[in-house]
This record gives structure tokens, C-alpha cells and sequence, in this order.
């Protein structure tokens, strides 16, 4: 990182080019919870909360950093890009109380008429800074910034260089760094560190005058994760984030592997689970992956040991049966059980293993399978990449109960790799996960082809344009086998004409279609009716 050039020369900046989201895509994972450090989602603070995109592991290890023991979430996003997922929306939670470690930089003096002294370096314009970790947390705890002034630099001005070792992260130079009140901007660059002025600022200042050079070193403290014990993100840290993560629309596959670890109680833990897949429900474009809580594989009931695959069965029949869910909303989501044993390597020789929640190496596989087959196909049948294990087996029976029950198990062969052995959403009306997600893809298409009508005239030409967008789209999908029949007008039908857009509709400024749709499995034909209003919402209702 170099400071604008102040002598002639050429001079080259490497600059990222601006990502496009697609909205047509439906292999895009997002996930909420801890991870080791990166921008923080706080309600309290009144902070934009956003979910960021990162395009790897290699990118999120810049932004989040890596694994961190106490976040489970960290865990499950590795085997998100293990298993070939591509893209993730991340939004990192904290408790409200948890703080950035931080450390003071005196730059030098003034004296009573506010000029700096003749031992400080007059090429500052404040006389003091924070060091502030760049992200709250216990992470950044004992990072050493080491910082060094030259009265001239290459170009003869003043500059500084630093170095920001902090622990278990690549080390971070910045060197020739302008002094001037450019440098809190080039330091923002940094993924680690903050520069923020917090001294009185100098009357007057002359570069050429003060020591020739100067050397500090600082050691940050104070940061924390919470300011006390078990104090993680709660129901509405998790609540405010399913907000932010519901506004983007390239997320197709929603997961929260740690909200077990992080909310205790079970009724706040089946709030954010209903509001999540309620969401998805709304938006008809995203399915949301599901873990059974950890303790439901080990649990006792009035003294008495409960069969594990029974406890399983009894918290599967509560989400379902939960009264404050949509009926609806059951086929927005697919839970996959049990949990993974994964390589750990901050558990050292003694354990050498850790077992997750299986949600973020099936988002994986299900976004390597949507690119590699289509969204169409069912994720089911396809190997799990990076894990060595799973915690729990079943027989014959249990799994003919876990089957009807809408769960989707987990399997470990002999000689053939840990796979995903089951393609169910929770409806048991609507079953397939090829099914929903067949139709989120279409939903995404048609958003995409209508939207841009909102502003044409209601009346036959904008209806035939209509027809005709919504048509080409089911063509693909017929095309790439997505649809039966032997021809289109077999697979699929598309209306939208004066008998649905009656005089009193097109008064009120909306816009009806109706779409008849056969997917290659189930066979039955499903109907979908797309309204369009004046004021560009577009809207999707399914039976």
C-alpha cells in the first residue's frame, strides 16, 4: 500500500473490477453467525448490516480470517468451499458488549501555543492516534503494530512504514505512507488495523524540522468477545440479520450452523428457525438448510433414556407442527441429519476431530451439483467432500422413520465416501427438493423478465411481451430436461390475456399471468400466477 506519488514516474494500482450479482443464480449459500473476526452485524449500534460476498476460502480468510474454536460457523463454511461451493453471503454476529483491542500512538507534543515541540516529528496533523483492531473480538488481543517515521522518504517527504503481526494472521506491511490526512484512509485498507486521530490537532507544522526518524512499537489489548461468560449473539442479533440477508437476492441456500451454540433457549431457538423459513416462504426463491440441535442425539425425558433417532423424530414433529409457521412454509426448508466429524486442526494430536452441524458441506455439495446439473436435479446421491464421519447410524427401521418424517440423512459406505442419502423438503405434501428448487429458479427468471415491464402500457402488447419472456425461460428449462413431456406445449403453458387482466385490474394498474408447469418429477402439473402491480412489486402465488 503506497501513498499518491509525488514525483513523477509511472505508477500502477491494482483494483478489483465491481461484482454484478446475479439474481438468476440458485447455487449462492448465505450463512449467519460468529466467525473469528470480520464486519460486524450489531442492531444496537445502529450499523448498516449487510451481508458481505466472498467469491472462496482464500477471500474469506482475508475478510473473516480462519477457523476459530468457539465458532462453529467457521467450521461449516470450510466445508461450504471444500465441497465446491462457489459464492457466500456472510453475516457475522457479536454480542452487543464485545470490543475491538486497541492501543494509544503519541506522535509527539505542543506547546502552550499549540505548535509542536522541537523533539516531535511536525510532519503529523494530530498528536496522538488509536491502533484499533479493524473488527471486534478477542481475536486481535497482543497484535504487535510496529511503526517507523522518515523526515524523507523515496520522494523526499515525510512517510511512515508499519507492520501489524496479530496472532494466527499473515503479517501486514504498509510502507511509505504519507503523514499527511490521507493516512487514516490508506490504513483503512488494512484488514486488521484502524487508524483513528484522537489528540488535539497542531496549529502549524513544518516537515523539515524534528527527528530525522522515530520508532514506535505497540501492542494491542482489550479486545473481547463479550464482557461476560456465555454471552454469544441472541434471538435478536439472529432476527435482525435474517432482515438483511432476505434483501439479497443471489442468496438461494440459507443456513445457521451455530444458532444452537449461540441461543440456549429452545423456544428462541424455534422463533428464529420459523421467522428464517417463513422468509423464504415470502421470497418463493431460497430454501433454507436445516440442523437438528446436537442435543437431540443424546437426550433424557423424565429421568428416562430417550432412543436418539426418537428425540430426533419428536423436535422434527415440533417445527413442523409449530403454530406460529405457515403450512406452507414447510417446503422451504430440508434438514439433514446427522452430525460430521471433520479434520480440526486446532484440536492438536489429542483431537484431532470435530463434529459440526452437516449444513455447510451440504450447501456446498448442492451449489456444486446446481452448477455441474442444474437446479432440477435432486442433491441426493453425491459425495461429501472433507468430512472423515458422521456421529450417528441408523438401522433399516429408523431410517424408514427418518424418511417419512422429511429428514435427510447422511450415510458413510464402505470404499464410497460420506453421501448425502435423501433429496425431502419438511412438507409432506410438497417432497422434493428438485421440485422447490426447480420452481425457485423459475421464480428468479420471471422476476428477472418482468421487472423491467413495470413501466410499459397495461394492455395487450405488454401482456404478449410478458408471455413471451415467461415462454423463452420455460423453454430453457424444458430444454436442459427440467420439464416432461415429448413437446413444450406437453411440459408447460403460459396465459396471459383480457379474461385475467380484467378492465377493473387494469385500473388498479396490475398485471396477471398464469403458468402451467409439468417438472420431470414429480409428474403433476403445478400452476403458478404471477401478478405484477403498478408500483414494480412482483408477486408469486403456487397451488
Amino acid at each position: 500500500m503506497n501513498s499518491v506519488a509525488s514525483v513523477p514516474g509511472l505508477y500502477f494500482t491494482a483494483a478489483r473490477p465491481a461484482v454484478e450479482p446475479s439474481p438468476l443464480r440458485s447455487d449462492v449459500a448465505g450463512f449467519i453467525g460468529r466467525t473469528r473476526r470480520g464486519p460486524v452485524c450489531r442492531s444496537a449500534d445502529g450499523l448498516i448490516c449487510k451481508p458481505i460476498r466472498v467469491e472462496g476460502w482464500r477471500e474469506y480468510l482475508r475478510v473473516f480470517g480462519g477457523l476459530a474454536a468457539d465458532a462453529v460457523m467457521t467450521y461449516a463454511i470450510r466445508g461450504y468451499f471444500e465441497n465446491e461451493g462457489g459464492i457466500a453471503y456472510i453475516i457475522r454476529l457479536a454480542h452487543p458488549s464485545a470490543k475491538e483491542a486497541e492501543a494509544q500512538w503519541p506522535t509527539g507534543k505542543l506547546d502552550d501555543k499549540g505548535n509542536w515541540t522541537d523533539d516531535s516529528p511536525q510532519a503529523f496533523q494530530y498528536t496522538n492516534y488509536r491502533i484499533v483492531a479493524s473488527s471486534p473480538g478477542a481475536w486481535a488481543n497482543n497484535t504487535r503494530v510496529t511503526i517507523r517515521y522518515r523526515m524523507r522518504g523515496a520522494s523526499g517527504l515525510p512517510v511512515v512504514d508499519l507492520s501489524v503481526i496479530a496472532p494466527d494472521e499473515p503479517t501486514e506491511y504498509m510502507t511509505g505512507l504519507s503523514t499527511d490526512t490521507l493516512i487514516e484512509e490508506v490504513v483503512a485498507r488494512s484488514q486488521l488495523i484502524r487508524l483513528i486521530p484522537d489528540g488535539p490537532k497542531a496549529t502549524s507544522s513544518d516537515p523539515t524540522k524534528g527527528p530525522h526518524s522515530l520508532n514506535w512499537e505497540f501492542t494491542l489489548n482489550g479486545g473481547v468477545d463479550a464482557l461476560g461468560p456465555d454471552q454469544t449473539p441472541g434471538k435478536q442479533e439472529y432476527l435482525d440479520a435474517i432482515i438483511k440477508m432476505g434483501d439479497e437476492s443471489e442468496v438461494a441456500l440459507v443456513a445457521v450452523p451455530g444458532l444452537y451454540d449461540d441461543v440456549k433457549d429452545e423456544a428462541d431457538q424455534m422463533e428464529i428457525l420459523v421467522r428464517l423459513i417463513e422468509q423464504a416462504e415470502e421470497l418463493r426463491d431460497r430454501m433454507v438448510i436445516v440442523d437438528v440441535p446436537t442435543d437431540k442425539e443424546d437426550r433424557e425425558n423424565e429421568g428416562l433414556a430417550i432412543k436418539q433417532v426418537q428425540a430426533v423424530l419428536k423436535w422434527v414433529g415440533d417445527l413442523q407442527n409449530e403454530n406460529g409457521m405457515d403450512f406452507n412454509a414447510r417446503r422451504a426448508a430440508a434438514i439433514y441429519h446427522p452430525r460430521l466429524s471433520v479434520p480440526d486442526p486446532l484440536g492438536g494430536i489429542r483431537r484431532p476431530l470435530r463434529n459440526i452441524p452437516p449444513s455447510g458441506h451440504i450447501a456446498g455439495v448442492i451449489s456444486r451439483l446446481d452448477r455441474q446439473r442444474g437446479a432440477h436435479h435432486t442433491p441426493a446421491n453425491a459425495p461429501i467432500f472433507e468430512a472423515v464421519d458422521i456421529t450417528q447410524r441408523f438401522d433399516p427401521a429408523e431410517q424408514a422413520q427418518c424418511n417419512v418424517a422429511g429428514i435427510n440423512l447422511l450415510r458413510c459406505f464402505a470404499g464410497n465416501w460420506l453421501q448425502v442419502w435423501g433429496g425431502r423438503t419438511l412438507s409432506a405434501e410438497q417432497r422434493f427438493i428438485a421440485h422447490r428448487r426447480l420452481i425457485h429458479r423459475l421464480v428468479r427468471a420471471i422476476r428477472r423478465v418482468a421487472e423491467p415491464l413495470v413501466f410499459d402500457i397495461n394492455g395487450p402488447e405488454m401482456w404478449l411481451t410478458l408471455a413471451r419472456s415467461i415462454t423463452t425461460v420455460l423453454l430453457e428449462a424444458w430444454r436442459a430436461g427440467a420439464l416432461k413431456g415429448a413437446q413444450p406445449n406437453e411440459a408447460f403453458r403460459v396465459r396471459c390475456d383480457e379474461k385475467l387482466n380484467t378492465p377493473e385490474e387494469q385500473d388498479l394498474g396490475r398485471v396477471h399471468c398464469e403458468i402451467e408447469l409439468a417438472p420431470a418429477t414429480p409428474m403433476e402439473f403445478i400452476l403458478l400466477r404471477v401478478s405484477l402491480s403498478g408500483d414494480g412489486r412482483l408477486e408469486v402465488f403456487e397451488s
